[in-house]
Formats: structure tokens, sequence, C-alpha cells
């Protein structure tokens, strides 16, 4: 019994430890605790219902209030969805009655937006419009607006009138130009009808609104016209116009030219004839410099003199000094042994160039080979869809016949040069030969 009130006082305890009320010792002062707890509890509760029934009045206005604003909106809402059925009857009845004031305007109208659509792209590309820009505008609302009004049909007109007249003149102005550096600077640019534009002596392009300076501009023959074109101040002058409004010199960019194009397709044939090239002019100007400056010269020199020098026509001489006392028989044989001994000396390479003259458009027409066989492969595989791929691959080719070409035309042209000398010499060498024996003749 004594553990029972002993927890019932603890959990008293625990209860009113939150109000901070004295512990209870006995169970009367428990109880008494207990009761004042509950009578200010029945205070706080009556105080709290007081407080909801003061603020029941105003919570019911509050809901008044708003229903008051919902019946307000709903009835908002049903007018405005009234009178937009209303409009809507009202918009159907007056395009009705458009359509049939309209009447053939109608068509007119069809006819004009098809022309302003079709004309639109032409006209946003047109060169005029680089000195006119912005027209492509009215275009553009023309295709927007339903119905367009009569100032937009003067004005479509204007426009059309303005493009025809303006293709037949030349006209200068000042406009905002792209350089190739890619930085916009105001330039005086000259307008050659609808087919060039140009400043100073560049040819530019005008793309998306913008009038750029060509990165790769046309040959020296094109810029010289040009040139030339902008010296004349009366009467006429001629220059080079590019009928697709500037598409063919944006081509120009992707040209190459023709030392460019031989360098960057070489491959190995190329690389071979090159190398050819290189060792055929080397040994060919080594024979020009034996025979032009050390050979001949030295020969000529000994024809004047009688004492014998290391040349070919000395050691001729040597021989014929020594063996001066022979029969003329025996030494005409000693003399063209010796001229024979000094030939191959003074013939020495010119072979060699010859056969790589020989070789050098063989080689460029195998590399040709060889590269049509690869172009035909990938026709077969891929098809002739693309003939700039297949004009592409036998230019390639053909890039290799023209490395052999450049590698025959000269080193033919040098062995021509070094086999003339040689035999010029082996003649004086014979001629001098001859003479000695004819001396010696006399002489016995």
């Amino acid at each position: 019994m004594k553990k029972i009130i002993s927890l019932s006082l603890a959990a008293v305890v625990g209860l009113t430890a939150n109000f901070s009320a004295p512990a209870a010792t006995t169970l009367d002062d428990l109880l008494r605790e207990v009761r004042n707890q509950e009578r200010l509890q029945q205070q706080v509760n009556q105080q709290r219902e007081a407080e909801f029934r003061a603020n029941k009045a105003t919570q019911e206005r509050k809901l008044r209030d708003a229903r008051n604003k919902l019946a307000s909106a709903e009835a908002t809402a049903n007018n405005l969805q009234a009178q937009f059925q209303a409009n809507e009857l009202k918009l159907t009845e007056l395009e009705t009655e458009l359509r049939a004031k309209q009447g053939n305007l109608g068509e007119l109208f069809g006819v004009v937006r098809q022309a302003a659509n079709s004309i639109q792209g032409d006209l946003k590309a047109s060169l005029i419009s680089a000195q006119y820009p912005g027209r492509d505008m009215l275009l553009e609302n023309l295709n927007d607006s339903g119905t367009p009004s009569m100032q937009e049909l003067r004005d479509f007109y204007v426009l059309l009138l303005q493009e025809m007249t303006e293709q037949g003149k030349v006209t200068t102005f000042t406009a905002d130009v792209v350089n190739t550096a890619g930085l916009t600077e105001s330039q005086t640019v000259k307008r050659i009808g609808a087919f060039n534009l140009t400043s100073g002596d560049d040819y530019l392009f005008f793309e998306d609104g913008k009038i750029n300076t060509l990165q790769v501009q046309p040959n020296a023959q094109v810029l010289n016209a040009l040139s030339a074109y902008n010296g004349v101040s009366s009467g006429y002058g001629g220059m080079y116009l590019d009928p697709s409004k500037g598409g063919i010199l944006q081509l120009e960019k992707l040209k190459m030219s023709l030392p460019e194009r031989l360098w960057k397709y070489k491959g190995v044939a190329g690389w071979a004839v090159l190398v050819l090239l290189i060792v055929g002019v080397i040994i060919a100007l080594e024979r020009l410099f034996m025979l032009y400056v050390v050979t001949g010269p030295a020969i000529n020199s000994q024809k004047k003199n009688s004492t014998p020098k290391n040349n070919p026509l000395g050691r001729i001489m040597k021989v014929y000094l020594a063996n001066k006392n022979e029969d003329t028989e025996n030494l005409e044989l000693k003399l063209d042994e010796a001229v024979l001994k000094e030939t191959p000396k003074i013939e020495r390479g010119i072979n060699l160039i010859k056969v790589i003259a020989a070789l050098g458009p063989l080689l460029g027409l195998l590399g040709t080979v060889t590269g049509m066989i690869e172009v035909f492969q990938s026709i077969t595989l891929h098809g002739t869809g693309d003939p700039r791929t297949m004009a592409d691959g036998i230019s390639k080719a053909l890039a290799t016949t023209v490395w052999g070409l450049l590698a025959a035309i000269p080193l033919t042209f040098l062995h021509a040069i070094v086999a003339g000398k040689s035999k010029n010499i082996i003649h004086t060498l014979e001629e001098q030969s001859t003479g000695l024996m004819a001396s010696h003749e006399e002489n016995a």
C-alpha cells in the first residue's frame, strides 16, 4: 500500500512540475493541489470559450464577405463569357462581311503575299540590300499580316521598282565592312549593279546582312583589271564581274594555286620524282662545272702550250711524246687508245642524267595510275553521287604526272647541254690527236 501511495505521489509531483507548484508531501496536499490545477484549467477553458464566442461574429462577417466576393466574381465571369461569345459572333460576322467586301481583292492579296514570299530570299541576298539594309522587313510584314494595307502595297511596288532600277547602276556608298582580320570598319564601297561589291582594289561579298572582305582575293589578272577600272574617270572601263553575285568569288578561298596543289598532292611518287630531280640536277651541275670550268678551259689552254699538263689533251700529248719514235700505225693506235681512255671520264654521268630524265615521267605516270585506281575503287563503293569528289580525286592523281614532267623537262635540257659539251671536248681531243698524227707524218 505504501508503495502505491509513493508511486501516486511521484506521478502527481511529475504532473504538477510544469506548474512550478511546491511538491505535495501528503495525500491532502496532493488532493488540494489537484483541485487547484483543475480549477485553473477550467478558468483557462472558460476564457478561451469566451474569446471564441466573441470572435464568432467577426468570423461570420468575414465568411459573408468572402461569399459576396465569390458571387461578384462569378457574376463578372459570366458577364465576360457572355461578352466573349458576343465578340466571337461579331468577329465572325465582320470576317464574313470583310470577305464579301474584299471580293477579287482577296485573290490580289494572295498574289501579293506569294510574290513577297518568293522574292524575300533573293531580296535578302541582293547586293542592293547591302546599300539599303532592312528592306526585307516589309516583305516579312506582308507575309505575316492578313490583309496588307494600301501603304504596304505602295511600299512593295516601290521596293520592286528600286530593285529593278538599282541593278543597272554603278554607285558608291559608305558602309561597315568586316575586314580579313574580322574587324568592322567604315569603308567606301562601290556596287556594280547587282553583281559585285568592291572597296579599293579588293572584292567584297555580302552575306547574312554583312559586307565582308574576301579572305582570298582573285588572281592578279582580275585584280589588275579592277585597279584599271577604278582609275577610269570617264567613258567605259572593263573589269571582271561575278554573274553568280559573289558565289564564284567566295570559291576563291577554296581554290589552291598550282604549286600549292602540286606540293599538297605529290604523294609517294611525287617524293620519288623530287628526289630524282634533285639528284639529276646535282649531277648535271657537277658535269657542267667540270666541262665548262675545269676541262674545257684546260684543253683550250693546252692547245696553245706544247708542254703537256694534267688534263685530257695533255695526257694525250704525253702519249704522243712517249711514242713519237714509233711508226705511224702504232702511234695512231696509241693515240686512239689515249682518246678512248679520256672519253669515259668526259662522258661520266651523262647517261645517268638521261635515265633520270626518263624515269621522272614514268614514276609520275605510275602515281597517276595508282591514283586513278583509287578513284575508280571509290566510285565502285560509293557511286558517282558527288562529281566534285571524283574530279578532285582525278586531279590529285594527275599531280604526280605533272611532277614527272617537271623533272623530265629541265633534266632533258641539262642532258642536252652536257652531252653537247662533252661531244665538243671529245671532238677536240680527236682533232688534236689527228693533228699530232699529221705532224708526225710531216716530220717523218
